[in-house]
């Protein structure tokens, strides 16, 4: 049997408050796929603007069915600078977009880049 070397790949998503809007909901679409068959190895958030809510807005980031951050404050500390957000690693079982769970408040500002490191 052959070797099979995979290739270490990212993918990145930005939520830009001027284009996705802020309105509560689940799976707000980033438009970045990762494929199936992938190895999701981490997860990378960096802030270009805060976050801002008009009350007290939660986010969670996910691949596909795949949570890598839980519900979060809007203001947490996770969305400032750059954070690792997941390092566990997963394999998708199909095509998974990279979205978002905005719930609790609505979001009324906002520009943020999402990594997705994975083998493939």
């Amino acid at each position: 049997m052959a070797n099979e070397f995979k290739t270490v790949r990212c993918a990145k998503a930005t939520y830009d408050f001027d284009t996705h809007g802020g309105a509560t909901g689940d799976g707000l679409a980033l438009g970045v796929t990762v494929p199936k068959g992938a190895i999701v190895t981490r997860v990378i958030g960096s802030e270009n603007t805060s976050f801002d809510s008009g009350g007290s807005a939660t986010i969670a980031i996910n691949v596909g069915s795949t949570e890598v951050l839980s519900a979060t404050a809007y203001d947490n500390a996770a969305f400032t600078d750059v954070d690792s957000h997941y390092t566990t690693p997963v394999a998708l079982s199909d095509d998974s977009e990279i979205n978002l769970d905005i719930a609790v408040a609505a979001l009324t500002a906002g520009n943020y880049d999402i990594f997705v490191e994975y083998l493939y």
